[in-house]
């Protein structure tokens, strides 16, 4: 990780951004809120970007020489310096709702690789995290992704916006339902991967999304022992926009059923 902070320095400052984002959010539940339709047809309303802004000035208050990508404020990289994603509000139609499955989300990549995950959960209180090598943790107890449980295999997918997307996402669900799979969609990526990494899913699979919507939970899935890939089992790379997520024993048949990669590419909406 960069010399300028130790990983666990590092990893108090995403969780202090993201704690302060959850907070903010509990504070404006219940508003009215001002909401605005994005041209990818996802929604974003004051909330999202009130809890970017104190994402975003903590992160530039602790660590100056970092390049951040968020998603409303966009990218301010820094080259050759390490760059924060931020995800201030994922699960923006369920939070205006008043559904519980939300997240803000955080990640670091320096010279292209993942090397720290914050994750918190608004409504429960329950922070996910992970620095590369070291584990993944939900409240500072280490977890694992399922081992042997009953029943069907559970996967968590997610539905886009954008009619192009949707369609695709359709005939992936299809698939996941003939191939045996039990299916819950969450509304949010990180709380789907958050769900992976602590075993609550076998899986979590989505394409045309984000890389803030991938990079955080993807981080927690592979050091809770989970095998992450791209679609079809390419190699997982955050910013083409999909994944496959899953426990070692469940990863192939996901893969399998998910089919040929569907010739949609990111920007396919967020929740």
């Amino acid at each position: 990780m960069s010399g300028a902070l130790d990983p666990s320095a590092l990893l108090a400052v995403a969780e202090e951004a993201a704690a302060g984002a959850a907070d903010e959010l509990l504070r404006r539940r219940g508003r009215t809120h001002a909401v605005a339709t994005k041209e990818n047809d996802s929604l974003v309303s004051d909330a999202d970007t009130a809890a970017e802004r104190l994402v975003l000035r903590v992160l530039r208050e602790r660590t100056p020489g970092f390049g951040i990508v968020s998603e409303e404020a966009g990218a301010d990289l820094v080259p050759g310096a390490p760059h924060w994603i931020v995800d201030p509000l994922d699960g923006t139609t369920n939070y205006l709702r008043g559904l519980p499955d939300y997240a803000v989300a955080l990640a670091l990549v320096e010279e292209g690789r993942t090397t720290l995950s914050c994750v918190v959960l608004p409504e429960s209180g329950a922070r996910f995290t992970a620095l590369a090598g070291r584990g993944a943790y939900r409240d500072g107890q280490r977890i694992a992704v399922a081992r042997e449980v009953p029943g069907r295999s559970l996967t968590g997918t997610g539905f886009g916006t954008a009619g192009v997307v949707r369609e695709a996402q359709r005939s992936v669900a299809d698939s996941l339902l003939r191939g045996g799979f039990e299916i819950r969609e969450p509304g949010s990526a990180s709380v789907g991967l958050c769900r992976t990494a602590c075993g609550a899913y076998d899986g979590y699979l989505e394409f045309g999304i984000e890389v803030w919507d991938t990079a955080p939970g993807a981080l927690l899935v592979q050091e809770a022992g989970g095998v992450v890939t791209g679609w079809g089992g390419t190699p997982f790379d955050p910013a083409d926009g999909d994944l496959i997520a899953a426990a070692p024993a469940v990863h192939a048949r996901l893969v399998d059923a998910g089919g040929a990669r569907p010739p949609v590419p990111a920007t396919g909406g967020a929740k």
